[in-house]
């Protein structure tokens, strides 16, 4: 999505023909930095993104406005127009205008703010239509090698304007790049938003992954803990995400109050469970793949064991791969390794966890999270499923609601965590 849009930077610069006046602040450092890549929009902007801090400093504002303006179309149609698209839409394959056709098609059930976004798409269409049918001839004759897209080929008319028919002239080149802009920046978001916010709901799922900055509240009940006890919490677990691209999260986990056991023969203990704090990086993500790379500290908290927990650190690794506009999948590994912790039980558990997303028509999803460890301190293994039903309220801001249940796999999982649990979490999501 990012390439077409930095296309109409470049775009033009590329594909004009030999001796046109090229005005675009980019020319020079494609010329320099990208002379050996093939000519495609795609991938001469994945040769500037790597040479980013070698670039002029009129490329790299013309790229930040161009992205800047890209982004404030997203947020609007995100904001006007996404509850009609999974509303009247869902069904519709993405691409070459079939979501925004669908729309218009439905413009007497559409909300007002939509309604009015998609009349807008409507305008910009004609008049693109328009645009090429006044400058046919020119199209031919100077844009012939420019790409498809109608950034690019409105850069190229505009680079050479003094050579066009009066009629050509006489539309204005900027409205129809606006225009063209705004239209294929929302067919080309449909898939990827969808893939995306697939991917946002595992911040409500305990992992690494993160997208957006949260706070997060999630009760918990554990039956059946070491066979004899039952155990709840309540977690609180804020989580903000910063940096370019929000490319950086912090991350506190605090369960808040804990009460374990209370088992009939035994004085039920509450008081702060075990803290643990992250520290996570997402780094070589794209659209639909993000990875990211974690480093926890769990701290001891009260001086009883049964609702502490010791001092340890884990580390983390995690990748997320949006398979569908409806489906992702995760795959996380985590090591918690205690030290200095005299007096509770010692911790060096290996964990991998799979965990599958379906994002479910009118916003809601459902999701299974394995979570299969092995115990190197007893050399067991400690399977345990999670299954989780869930609904997003908004999305620019969005609320999720969400309830599990989960078991343990094994005689060996019940032994050291539980037989089985189940649990309940608000999140408020937000960006910066």
């Amino acid at each position: 999505m990012r390439s077409w849009v930095v296309a109409m930077v470049v775009g033009a610069a590329l594909f004009a023909p030999r001796g046109a006046r090229a005005d675009n602040p980019c020319l020079e450092d494609v010329k320099q930095f990208c002379a050996d890549v093939p000519a495609t929009t795609g991938q001469i902007d994945a040769c500037l993104h790597r040479n980013e801090a070698k670039l002029s400093p009129a490329c790299r504002a013309k790229r930040a406005a161009t992205e800047e303006r890209f982004r404030v179309l997203v947020e609007e149609y995100s904001s006007e127009c996404h509850r009609d698209v999974a509303r009247l839409c869902s069904e519709v394959k993405p691409g070459h205008g079939r979501v925004v056709a669908c729309l218009i098609r439905q413009q007497d059930d559409l909300s007002r703010g939509c309604h009015e976004l998609t009349d807008r798409v409507q305008s910009a269409a004609e008049t693109m239509d328009t645009l090429r049918k006044a400058c046919g001839a020119e199209v031919n004759r100077l844009c012939s090698g420019v790409p498809p897209q109608a950034g690019p080929l409105v850069e190229c008319l505009q680079t050479n304007r003094e050579n066009l028919s009066p009629a050509c002239k006489s539309i204005d080149p900027r409205v129809a790049a606006a225009a063209a802009e705004l239209t294929d920046a929302i067919d080309s978001l449909s898939t990827q938003e969808r893939s995306q916010e697939a991917q946002q709901i595992l911040q409500g799922i305990e992992t690494i992954a993160f997208s957006r900055s949260q706070v997060l509240f999630q009760l918990d009940s554990y039956q059946g803990i070491t066979k004899n006890a039952n155990g709840s919490r309540l977690l609180f677990n804020p989580q903000v995400a910063f940096g370019n691209q929000r490319q950086f999260a912090v991350q506190l986990k605090a369960p808040i109050f804990a009460v374990y056991p209370y088992a009939a023969e035994r004085p039920a203990s509450s008081g702060l469970g075990a803290v643990t704090t992250s520290l996570a990086w997402a780094f070589a993500s794209s659209a639909r793949v993000r990875q990211y790379a974690a480093f926890g500290l769990q701290w001891i908290s009260p001086v009883k064991p049964p609702v502490g927990g010791a001092w340890a650190v884990i580390p983390g690794y995690a990748i997320s791969v949006g398979l569908l506009k409806w489906l992702s999948l995760t795959g996380q590994v985590a090591w918690t390794r205690s030290f200095a912790s005299e007096g509770y039980p010692k911790l060096n558990i290996v964990l991998f966890d799979p965990i599958v997303v379906v994002s479910l028509p009118g916003r809601a999803f459902l999701a299974v999270d394995t979570k299969l460890g092995w115990d190197i301190e007893n050399e067991s293994f400690v399977p345990i499923v999670k299954g989780i039903a869930g609904l997003y309220l908004d999305h620019k801001r969005s609320v999720s609601i969400s309830a599990w249940y989960q078991r343990a796999l094994s005689n060996d999982a019940e032994l050291q965590t539980f037989k089985f649990g189940v649990g309940s979490a608000l999140a408020y999501f937000f960006d910066w």
